[in-house]
């Protein structure tokens, strides 16, 4: 059995209202060539397919094209969705995909029907973005974690394999201890959303991760366990980041075999930090740059500093997607911003004991959490 596991395609990303779907085409025809040459049987497609939940119709061609594609190998996919794409618009699309061999599991479910993907003698079990909303709402205990929660699920899922000789977990969340790129959606990377891996059931032959976009193994997991990461850098925090997907091969009587495969960056992004003095000599270096640059510089004269950015926007183009400005007086604010209030759930916590000199009860983290997600929802 040869699986082909991909994740976090995002397409419609905009990086300071430059399309990314270049560069998420050129990811997916790699991907289409590797299927072919390597006579892959199935791909997995691990979440976040789009980056906004009403996808714009570019990056619906784009999605659908690329189906037509593996529908003309005659390889099947299994899709699952993320915490970037609807559940309603995955379900609105799931009977005409699957025309072309695109099986979508939309939602998280516990109908073996709409959990579990079949295919000869593997078995993958599916756990679509598992929102804190759709647990609650089908788990009557509101005392436990959501940690506890997914931990659960993923046991019962587990627990529908049985009988298959090849189990496989595709699943779009985040796991305790996975290192990430800053570029998810901070609300769902905290660790109110932290499953622990050893939570997880043994007898897994492979699991297929999306949500983390940075490429890595779970190391805490006694079975091959893998974010293959975004399929594109997705913007300059991940600099000098490489890309891949992966390439499984599963085999009766010996342990699976996983080959990395290192994608072609079509824009690969550079960050430049420069002394104001410093950027005319480095303006024949930009140039050469054959993707996408931002540009920070330290002000030393912010009387010239205007005259500096117009001519480095004329000589360097369209290639240059950002310029800013970095002051001693800004650079000071940012020292002062605490690290404990890195992202909206631990500064609510700073804001509630503040006010109440308390520590946040667990109901009130619930329900922000449910509007954070509604809010990321509708974004």
């Amino acid at each position: 059995m040869r699986i082909v596991h991909i994740a976090d395609l995002h397409a419609g990303k905009t990086l300071n209202k430059v399309s990314r779907n270049e560069d998420l085409v050129y990811a997916l025809e790699q991907v289409i060539s590797f299927i072919r040459d390597s006579k892959a049987d199935l791909l997995l497609i691990a979440g976040d397919v789009f980056d906004k939940p009403n996808p714009d119709n570019e990056s619906k061609q784009l999605i659908f094209e690329f189906f037509l594609k593996l529908k003309d190998l005659r390889v099947p996919a299994v899709l699952i969705a993320g915490n970037h794409d609807s559940y309603d618009f995955m379900r609105s699309i799931k009977s005409i995909s699957s025309l072309a061999g695109i099986h979508i599991f939309d939602r998280p479910s516990s109908s073996k029907s709409e959990c579990v993907f079949e295919f000869n003698d593997l078995g993958i079990a599916c756990l679509p973005y598992p929102s804190e909303r759709k647990l609650t709402s089908t788990d009557e205990d509101a005392t436990k974690t959501y940690a506890q929660k997914v931990s659960e699920f993923i046991k019962y899922l587990r627990q529908m394999l049985e009988g298959y000789k090849f189990k496989v977990l595709l699943a779009h969340l985040f796991l305790a201890g996975s290192k990430i790129s800053n570029t998810e959606r901070e609300a769902t990377v905290t660790n109110y959303f932290a499953v622990p891996p050893e939570s997880f059931p043994e007898g897994f032959d492979y699991v297929a991760l999306g949500h983390v976009h940075r490429f890595q193994r779970i190391e805490a997991l006694p079975y091959p366990a893998y974010y293959t990461g975004s399929m594109f850098q997705i913007d300059f925090s991940e600099e000098g980041q490489k890309k891949f997907f992966n390439f499984v091969e599963l085999k009766e009587g010996s342990p699976p075999k996983v080959e990395s495969v290192e994608l072609d960056l079509k824009n690969p992004l550079k960050h430049f930090v420069l002394d104001q003095k410093d950027v005319l000599k480095e303006i024949p270096n930009m140039k050469l740059w054959h993707g996408y640059i931002k540009v920070s510089i330290k002000v030393e004269a912010p009387d010239k500093i205007a005259l500096l950015v117009d001519k480095l926007r004329k000589e360097v183009g369209s290639k240059m997607l950002k310029v800013e400005q970095i002051r001693s007086k800004m650079d000071a604010v940012r020292k002062r911003i605490p690290s404990s209030v890195s992202d909206p759930l631990s500064l609510y916590k700073e804001f509630y004991k503040v006010r109440h000199g308390t520590n946040m009860p667990q109901e009130v983290e619930r329900i922000f959490i449910d509007l954070l997600e509604e809010a990321s929802s509708q974004s």
